[in-house]
């Protein structure tokens, strides 16, 4: 990489804790370069709630029980699709490895400095793909709501 203020570690997708490295800034008395990591692991207690919220949304993904599945969802996804069945149908055109998979792995989550947490989890597709979901969640009234999931295909052995 170039000059920059910072970099954001990859490292989030492949299971380190994510860092701000700011090496190679120009100025040593720099804040970034003596910033404090923008996540650090999530403890168990967290790492199972997040876990537990992720379940509960594929649970209702499996029942195509769309008003379970959009309840699981952050207020602003729910702003964003406006209805259970369009959320439903926008998961099952755009994220169809998430719809009844034959197998889930949770790696490490993290929770940033925000407050708000990711979860790497590896899913087997149905046809036997292999995906790695990147989800994001807050906690909203005391309960983890998810923000978003980005998937990226992975080799087979990563299962």
């Amino acid at each position: 990489m170039g000059r920059g203020w910072i970099k954001i570690s990859a490292s989030l997708l492949i299971g380190t804790a994510l860092v701000v490295v700011a090496a190679d800034h120009p100025r040593a008395d720099h804040p970034a370069r003596t910033a404090a990591p923008v996540a650090v692991a999530a403890d168990t207690a967290e790492r199972s709630a997040v876990i537990a919220a992720i379940d509960r949304q594929l649970a209702a993904l499996a029942r195509d029980d769309a008003a379970a599945a959009f309840a699981m969802a952050a207020p602003a996804l729910q702003a964003r699709f406006g209805t259970p069945d369009r959320f439903l149908r926008m998961v099952h055109h755009a994220y169809p490895a998430v719809i009844r998979p034959v197998r889930v792995d949770y790696g490490p989550a993290w929770r940033l400095a925000d407050g708000r947490f990711v979860q790497r989890t590896i899913l087997q597709t149905r046809k036997g793909g292999v995906v790695m979901a990147v989800y994001t969640l807050e906690v909203i009234d005391g309960q983890h709501r998810i923000t978003g999931c980005f998937l990226f295909d992975t080799p087979a052995e990563a299962v």
